[in-house]
């Protein structure tokens, strides 16, 4: 299986490296930024499941993949429109789409360009970053990828591809429900990136006052009904799972949201939030903590600084 990592960031870059590293063949399409540092210094990650670093086969132009399988999208969602052209030129030469980003509108994204037969269901949990000198640390426990079909096809590849995560030893799921747990994520994602990048603490520092506590109940809640009015089939103790969840994260546990405000980047905002307020919109439900969360974060959405690559 000739696998494309699309993105050699934390997520992408800690999968595709753990993949690479077991022997999966494994090319990383980045920009040209990303390339010069991965030919300079290699990829190397700090893990606390085990550090390890490869050299990696990297790329900056999807015409230079032969016969790609497979594209793990691995990328912030603000990037994701400008990446098209170049995951159209891999779907055309075969390649399925794997998407492991934050939320629910790409997924409406990347079907509508390149239909449900080329797209999978994904999602992963992992607690990473990119230090100052470009390298992954993987800071938790959590390093968990879930994938699925959305169409009733595919077995034999997705157990294939199944197979090859379990052998570079990343916990790994094949859902026969791919929406309904990239919903459940979507719940907790929201909620956590939410809270702690409206107060700029880590999430004990929510949990540990009632009022915003309450709040933070909220935004689970009315998260939890808009799904419910897209008819998605969620057990009835969706609410009661999620809190508990996130009652039960370390208290120094943030959110890639968090870390990217503080870093002075781009947050996912309109994906996230924004995307939410479009679909309680649609559907006509009041949604006043999401609301509060957006206003509150709205100025930051674009950073504090350049984002360049050269």
């Amino acid at each position: 299986m000739n696998i494309v990592v699309l993105g050699a960031g934390a997520v992408g870059g800690y999968f595709g490296g753990k993949l690479a590293a077991k022997g999966s063949n494994v090319t990383f399409l980045v920009r040209p930024k990303r390339y010069k540092q991965l030919q300079k210094n290699g990829l190397h990650v700090k893990s606390v499941a085990g550090d390890f670093s490869i050299t990696p086969n990297v790329v900056f132009e999807a015409s230079e993949i032969d016969k790609p399988d497979l594209v793990i999208v691995a990328l912030k969602n603000y990037h994701l429109e400008e990446a098209l052209p170049q995951i159209e030129t891999l779907v055309n030469n075969g390649a399925k789409v794997l998407p492991l980003l934050n939320g629910i509108k790409h997924l409406d994204v990347l079907t509508s360009k390149f239909g449900q037969e080329k797209v999978l269901g994904g999602l992963c949990y992992i607690e990473a970053t990119l230090n100052n000198e470009s390298e992954i640390v993987h800071t938790s426990a959590l390093h968990e990828i879930v994938f699925g079909p959305l169409l009733d096809t595919d077995r034999i590849f997705l157990r294939n591809l199944k197979d090859r995560f379990e052998q570079a030893k990343v916990p790994v799921t094949l859902s026969e429900t791919i929406l309904e747990d990239m919903w459940k994520k979507y719940i907790f994602l929201t909620s956590l990136s939410g809270i702690t990048t409206a107060t700029r603490q880590p999430i004990g520092v929510a949990l540990q006052d009632d009022v915003t506590a309450n709040f933070l109940n909220n935004v689970v809640t009315e998260v939890y009904e808009i799904a419910q009015a897209r008819n998605i089939l969620l057990p009835e103790n969706t609410i009661e799972a999620i809190l508990t969840k996130l009652h039960s994260l370390s208290p120094e546990m943030t959110s890639s949201m968090h870390r990217d405000l503080e870093k002075g980047l781009s947050i996912e905002l309109d994906s996230l939030h924004g995307y939410l307020l479009t679909l309680a919109e649609k559907y006509q439900i009041e949604v006043p903590s999401i609301h509060a969360i957006y206003s509150l974060l709205h100025p930051y959405k674009n950073g504090m600084k350049n984002e360049k690559d050269s």
